[in-house]
C-alpha cells in the first residue's frame, strides 16, 4: 500500500465513512460509494446499522459488564460515538486501543480520538492477523489481568481469500 495520499482516487476507508453520514470523504470517494448504492442499496443501511451495533455493544458491555478495557480492530475512520466515546460515558476510567493497517485511519485516529482526562485512547497500526503483535503493543495501554472486549465489525470482508487478488477490493 502507498502511503502517498491522492483524493481523486477512491479509498475504502472513505467510501464506507460516506455511507453513514461521515465528513472525511472526497469526490472520487463518493463516486465509487454512489456506485454501489446502485448495486447494493442496502449498503447505507447495513454502515448505518453497524455503527448503531456497536454503541448497542460498547454500551452493553460498559454498563451491564463492567468491562472498561477495549480493543477495536478495524476501527475505521472516526464516526460519532466511537468506542472511546461510548465507554467513556459509561465510564470515564474506559481505556481503548483502536487498531487498523490503514495509515490513513491511524493519522485520523491520532488526531481526532481525542480520550477523557481520566481515561485513556491508544493507536497501533497493524493487521488483524498479526495477533502476537497486538496483544504485545494493547498490553502498554490495556491491563490483561482485567476484562477486555476485543471488537471486530465490518472488517472481515477486508482480509483477502486465496481467490482476492491483492489490494482489490471485496466483492
Amino acid at each position: 500500500m502507498s502511503s502517498g495520499f491522492d483524493p481523486g482516487v477512491a479509498h475504502p476507508a472513505r467510501v464506507y465513512n460516506f455511507w453513514p453520514g461521515g465528513k472525511d470523504h472526497y469526490r472520487a470517494d463518493r463516486e465509487v460509494a454512489a456506485q454501489v448504492i446502485k448495486q447494493r442499496p442496502e449498503v447505507v443501511g447495513t454502515a448505518v446499522a453497524n455503527r448503531q451495533f456497536l454503541g448497542r455493544v460498547v454500551r452493553y458491555l460498559a454498563r451491564c459488564c463492567g468491562i472498561r478495557q477495549f480493543v477495536d480492530i478495524g476501527t475505521g475512520l472516526p464516526a460519532p460515538d466511537h468506542t472511546h466515546e461510548v465507554a467513556q460515558r459509561a465510564d470515564v476510567w474506559s481505556r481503548v486501543v483502536y487498531v487498523d493497517n490503514d495509515p490513513l485511519v491511524m493519522s485520523h485516529a491520532r488526531a481526532l480520538l481525542v480520550s477523557s482526562d481520566e481515561g485513556c485512547c491508544d493507536y497501533l497500526q497493524a493487521d488483524l492477523r498479526d495477533t502476537g503483535n497486538i496483544l504485545r503493543e494493547a498490553r502498554r495501554t490495556l491491563d490483561f489481568g482485567q476484562p477486555v472486549a476485543v471488537l471486530l465489525l465490518a472488517v472481515l470482508p477486508f482480509i483477502p481469500t486465496p481467490t482476492t487478488r491483492p489490494g482489490s477490493w471485496p466483492r
